[in-house]
């Protein structure tokens, strides 16, 4: 099942909804532009090569953007935010979505914060 189209994402408590602009072999593109700024959201996925036991992941991977245009007097500003998750193929789903969740749920404004003054 694809992710929505358009793709509602909240900034700062206001929902922008980016339109799918191109799709493609487990790729889709997002995006919304408006006066002063753009958003864009690439949703891909990809099997990575088989390892030496003979096993093989897969990579999932959202990334959303925040493009500030510049002005006369500011330079423009891209802000960019992304998730990857990856699992071996063949991996119980359930307990794979739980640890991609539980990641996920890390991102609370503290923690932010936290990642922002270096802390570890």
């Amino acid at each position: 099942m694809a992710f929505a189209d358009p793709l509602p994402i909240t900034v700062n408590g206001a929902t922008k909804n980016l339109v799918r602009i191109d799709t493609g072999k487990y790729l889709s593109e997002y995006y919304l532009g408006e006066t002063a700024q753009a958003f864009s959201a690439v949703i891909r996925s990809a099997d990575l090569k088989v390892e030496a036991d003979g096993r093989r992941k897969t990579r999932h991977n959202l990334s959303i953007r925040q493009t500030i245009f510049a002005t006369t007097t500011s330079p423009e500003i891209i802000r960019q935010a992304s998730v990857t998750v990856e699992h071996y193929k063949g991996d119980d789903v359930t307990a794979f979505d739980d640890i991609a969740i539980a990641a996920g749920g890390m991102m609370t404004a503290a923690n932010v914060a936290k990642l922002n003054n270096y802390e570890s």
